[in-house]
């Protein structure tokens, strides 16, 4: 959209299907790029509840809409009250639902019975949680409650400041709109009485006469013999930058009116009909949802090597990822945690299968972009891919020579973070503390700045943000004798290269050892293949 704005379009499960999976298949195999999941068990044992999708299944959910680029959402139980006690553990199983399957969503009813205070004291402890590891809440409009419920909430939040306002946003269901008592019949006088600071994230389509809350599919009710009111509603939203998710709420028979539906509502938003990866724009857009929904270093490199291993990417795709991974690398785009609790180790392995896949894939048309790729992956040598690596950090942080402050700092701004959610944040983290207790006058015990110096050494490594010269002088510890002597007569030369003649001679040792170096990289695809491209580059 030349807005510069996206929406995505999914559907949601039912209760009355079986196996309960049935309607996220369908949305993965038909293109749709988001899906809702909605826990909903009725008295007479139809439906399903969290507790009904073990571990195992909710790790192929999330594996999949990684894969297919769907983002997830979750509606809590209807039959919980969260913020209430009576549903209170149904609804804390929700959450936990979603969290293992990755969703970026979580949206909840709007309940103001208790007034506006109450309820945002409420959700506050839910927001909290939540902000942690990047999700947004949503709440969503009931038939019971009216435009102005929601102009008194949003004025609310502006006057008491709330901290989390930037990830909280209304659930506009249209549906329950048609059935306001104020606005019944008429959903778009109830999309205009709401004020322009109400921020809709999430939107609920599906359509029925005033009478009940029917559940049609949008265009097989009376937007089917007249699409005048989807046609003015999609003209709000656009003048209100809706930015979201449109979930189709139901699972019609034949399921083909979800596409029907969806084509309809894309080329009167003027989407694209195209896959979001057909082409280099779109693919670029792809990068940008990724990297909303995956906050971490590790996520988002899991996310490169799902993409790549899809297939075989184009050379303006590489060109992407490439731009992506140095934003990060260099600090441009920061990462977050995403609450999980996973060892550097974990990235490297994920950045050894990207090697794998990218030099697989390699030609002499794209080795150009790759070699671009390659020097903002993590290192996979050994000593980062055993079980528990950098554990030096863990020695410096209970040293007894250093003061109790700067052993509190290293271990909760270094020790922790590294071992629970590594990213490149952390280099300039060390860079930062080494610059500081080698500063005149620190007057640290010399050892413990040896030792910070050495794993300030390792962490480089692991970043691959050694110097060239750094890399060569580690080569020549495992070199042969002649390789030595070329390495040692480089860095020579080139520290006295003043002269016309003197520069010659380092361009002839130079391209000497990268001789050496491609006969030895030949074929190599493990860490000392990737140590060796680097050094080249």
């Amino acid at each position: 959209m030349s807005e510069g704005y996206r929406i995505r379009i999914g559907n949601q499960t039912s209760f009355m299907v079986r196996p309960l999976t049935l309607p996220f298949e369908y949305a993965a195999a038909h293109g749709f790029d988001a899906f809702e999941w909605l826990p909903d068990k009725k008295e007479s044992g139809e439906g399903w509840t969290s507790d009904d999708v073990p571990p195992g299944m909710r790790a192929v959910i999330r594996k999949t809409a990684t894969e297919k680029d769907i983002s997830l959402s979750v509606h809590v139980s209807i039959q919980s009250e969260p913020l209430k006690t009576g549903g209170s553990e149904v609804f804390r199983k929700d959450v936990e639902f979603a969290r293992e399957i990755g969703a970026v969503l979580l949206n909840i009813h709007f309940d103001p019975d208790d007034g506006i205070d109450s309820f945002v004291s409420s959700i506050t402890p839910l927001m909290e949680e939540l902000s942690r590891t990047g999700v947004k809440l949503s709440v969503e409009n009931t038939p019971a409650s009216k435009p102005e419920d929601f102009n008194q909430l949003f004025g609310h939040l502006r006057e008491v400041r709330f901290p989390y306002i930037s990830s909280f946003g209304m659930c506009l269901d249209i549906g329950h709109a048609n059935l306001c008592d104020s606005t019944r019949n008429d959903y778009l006088k109830y999309v205009d009485l709401l004020a322009p600071e109400v921020r809709i994230i999430h939107m609920h389509m599906h359509e029925n006469y005033g009478d009940r809350d029917s559940h049609l599919a949008v265009f097989t009710g009376p937007a089917g013999k007249d699409p005048a009111g989807i046609k003015g509603l999609i003209e709000r939203m656009k003048k209100r930058k809706f930015s979201g998710t449109i979930i189709l709420e139901q699972w019609p028979q034949p399921p083909e009116a979800l596409d029907r539906a969806r084509n309809r509502i894309r080329t009167m938003f003027g989407i694209s009909h195209e896959s979001p990866g057909g082409g280099t724009g779109g693919f670029a857009g792809r990068i940008v949802e990724a990297n909303k929904r995956f906050l971490s270093w590790r996520k988002r490199l899991e996310w490169v090597l799902n993409f790549i291993a899809e297939g075989s990417p184009g050379i303006g795709q590489l060109a992407y990822i490439a731009i992506y991974l140095r934003f990060i690398g260099s600090g441009a785009i920061p990462c977050g945690e995403d609450g999980g609790h996973y060892r550097p180790s974990n990235h490297a392995r994920i950045s050894q299968k990207i090697y794998s896949r990218l030099s697989g894939v390699s030609d002499p048309e794209n080795i150009f972009v790759i070699r671009k790729i390659y020097p903002w992956l993590p290192s996979f040598e050994k000593a980062f891919i055993r079980a528990e690596p950098l554990t030096l950090i863990r020695d410096i942080a209970h040293r007894n020579d250093i003061p109790q402050e700067l052993k509190r700092e290293i271990k909760l701004t270094l020790q922790n973070k590294l071992h629970r959610s590594a990213g490149p944040e952390d280099l300039a983290t060390s860079e930062a503390l080494l610059e500081r207790i080698t500063a005149p006058g620190s007057s640290l015990p010399p050892a413990f700045v040896t030792e910070f110096r050495r794993f300030h050494g390792e962490l480089k490594e692991f970043f691959n943000a050694q110097s060239l010269e750094e890399k060569l002088r580690m080569f020549m510890k495992k070199g042969n004798a002649s390789e030595k002597a070329l390495i040692r007569d480089f860095l020579q030369s080139k520290q006295k290269a003043d002269s016309h003649e003197e520069v010659l001679t380092v361009f002839r040792i130079l391209t000497e050892l990268r001789s050496r170096l491609a006969d030895r990289l030949k074929g190599d695809t493990g860490p000392e293949g990737h140590k060796l491209q680097l050094t080249d580059i």
